[in-house]
């Protein structure tokens, strides 16, 4: 048992020094030193860098010695391991300046000593040849002061966020938030990954939420397959201002409620990619579609510049074309039996339906949940435009429960 516990404290001890904050990326720009060592069976090398609190590792290297090196003499099996290691690191060192660092003094004065053996000249020519370097004994070891475990060193690019170390529990319950919460909505891996990103760094995140969004079973159960489209996609011209162009349909197929409703209107700004979703009843008129989407969009954002929808003949009646052209409203209509000319929406109504099955258990309450599975749809970063809806419109992040830890850093 005793053994076990030692084996798993130094596999331990090995992923933190292959990690960061310990691991470092290297600054070309900066000096380096390279501390070798050899044993009657190997050879080893660590490449350092001091980033001002002390030297810290780049990358480690070793090797086991092959049959005959194992004759070598002592300080041709330390100049073995010096010459490994350049040619290993001759990316990082090559014009470099560098210090080597040995536990073997005497090769310090190699370039001195009058009598070297083939194998030594061979050696000392491929170091000077290629390299700036100078040789000095190792010293005595010290103790690195460490940074906070919880954040990377100090960095001038991106944004903050709590690094979240190697613990699966952990790793597994911050994921869970992000797609399985009712403000999430079980979202695909490129949306759930991006909405970790904006507070947290985890080491292999990428693979974390591929594995858990390919296992989770709401997932696999409720959602539809997507296939590529072929050929060249021709998108409506994008508009240069929120809420300029709007698109409209209606989901239609859902349980009917004591209230009558049994659709839902969904209106997508294309630019932003926002949505609001407005319940109604599939046997709406113009009239109430009318009245309807002024109090969704219009006393929020005002009159649209556009109107994108299909040929329903809602939309297509003589009074909801004279209302928006009294507005000076363009109205827009896609391709008889080709919903794909306004693939955005139809996109949408499809991930509105799938919110809806992965969130509503009981499907008599789907309204109830309605405005909470709009905020998820809001709150999750676009693929094209890689933030939220909310981001772009307002220029910041909703709070959620997942940030609050951040926001009192």
């Amino acid at each position: 048992l005793l053994l076990q516990f030692l084996q798993a404290a130094f596999e331990a001890l090995k992923t933190l020094l292959m990690s960061p904050p310990v691991l470092r990326i290297a600054n070309p720009e900066w000096p380096f030193e390279v501390i070798t060592d050899a044993s009657d069976i190997a050879i080893r090398a660590v490449l350092m860098q001091d980033f001002g609190n002390g030297l810290q590792p780049i990358t480690y290297e070793s090797r086991k010695m092959q049959s005959a090196e194992h004759n070598y003499p002592v300080h041709d099996k330390e100049m073995l391991a010096i010459v490994h290691a350049f040619k290993i690191w001759r990316c990082y060192l090559t014009g470099a300046d560098v210090t080597v660092r040995t536990d073997d003094k005497s090769l310090q004065y190699l370039r001195a000593q009058p009598n070297l053996n083939p194998r030594q000249i061979r050696w000392l020519d491929y170091l000077e040849s290629n390299f700036t370097y100078s040789s000095r004994t190792k010293r005595a070891p010290t103790i690195l002061p460490m940074p906070s475990p919880d954040r990377l060193p100090n960095s001038q690019h991106g944004t903050d966020r709590i690094w979240v170390p190697s613990y699966r529990l952990l790793r597994e319950l911050l994921i869970q938030e992000v797609h399985d919460s009712n403000l999430s909505g079980h979202f695909g891996v490129d949306e759930t990954l991006k909405a970790l990103q904006r507070f947290y760094y985890l080491p292999d995140m990428v693979t974390d939420v591929q594995r858990y969004v390919a296992a989770c079973p709401i997932c696999q159960r409720m959602k539809s397959s997507h296939q590529r489209p072929t050929g060249l996609l021709q998108p409506f011209e994008p508009p240069q201002r929120p809420w300029q162009h709007v698109t409209m349909d209606f989901v239609t197929g859902l349980p009917a409620l004591s209230s009558g409703n049994d659709a839902v209107l969904a209106v997508v700004h294309r630019l932003t990619k926002m949505e609001h979703f407005a319940p109604c009843r599939t046997t709406i008129i113009a009239e109430e579609t009318a009245r309807l989407f002024i109090s969704t969009v219009v006393h929020l954002y005002g009159i649209p510049a556009a109107i994108i929808s299909d040929r329903d003949t809602k939309f297509t009646s003589k009074f909801w074309q004279d209302t928006w052209a009294r507005y000076g409203t363009r109205l827009q209509f896609s391709s008889t039996y080709h919903p794909q000319t306004d693939g955005q929406t139809e996109r949408t109504n499809q991930t509105m339906e799938q919110l809806i099955r992965t969130n509503c258990p009981d499907r008599n309450k789907w309204e109830d949940v309605l405005p909470m599975l709009e905020f998820s749809y809001n709150n999750a970063p676009s693929a094209t435009t890689n933030h939220s809806p909310f981001y772009l419109n307002y220029g910041m992040d909703p709070i959620v429960p997942i940030s609050t830890n951040v926001e009192s850093q």
